[in-house]
């Protein structure tokens, strides 16, 4: 299992919200729920002796119990109102839209290839731990969801340049006085 900092920071705090929020954001990593990693952070949580989950399903009806084609709003919507009413059918919920939306249909021959590699990562995160360092400590992965922008980058390297041309020139005019 990765280690991030906002659910450790979560459990020290004894921050139901904040390790929801957390756990919750982990569903962007990791769509589909594949990789269990969901499960075995919460497992992690519970197992420091903490209650994360609501006994019962409060608020609107899971999307997964209204519609049987979703979109990508749809998979928005569940993951906010698991972070709100984190329940064991706002998980169910979330874990059957990933994993219609974004679930890989598997021939025989890629099945045996999968199994191969995710036994190769098994070992590998085995010998491993991946400490993710997150900027204010509340989103696992922050830095995924993060627009990149060329256009800035290019507008303040030429700032920049700019800058160091102006004090080449008034360095030079200072030496001739």
């Amino acid at each position: 299992m990765q280690k991030y900092d906002a659910v450790e920071k979560g459990i020290a705090n004894k921050d139901i919200k904040a390790l929801r929020e957390a756990i919750g954001s982990i569903c962007y990593t990791n769509r589909d729920f594949s990789n269990g990693e969901f499960f075995e952070v919460v497992s992690y949580v519970e197992s420091k002796g903490i209650k994360l989950k609501d006994d019962t399903l409060l608020g609107v009806e899971p999307v997964s119990k209204i519609k049987s084609e979703f979109n990508e709003d749809d998979f928005t919507r569940a993951v906010f109102e698991l972070k709100r009413n984190f329940c064991d059918e706002r998980i169910k919920d979330v874990e059957t839209i990933g994993k219609k939306l974004y679930g890989k249909k598997v021939t025989q021959n890629e099945a045996s290839t999968n199994r191969v590699e995710k036994q190769t990562q098994e070992r590998v995160s085995q010998k491993q731990t991946v400490n993710r360092n997150v900027e204010g400590g509340e989103f696992p992965n922050a830095q995924s969801h993060q627009p990149y922008d060329t256009g800035k980058m290019i507008i303040g390297a030429v700032a920049i340049a700019v800058i160091i041309v102006m004090i080449a020139c008034i360095c030079k005019i200072l030496v001739k006085i």
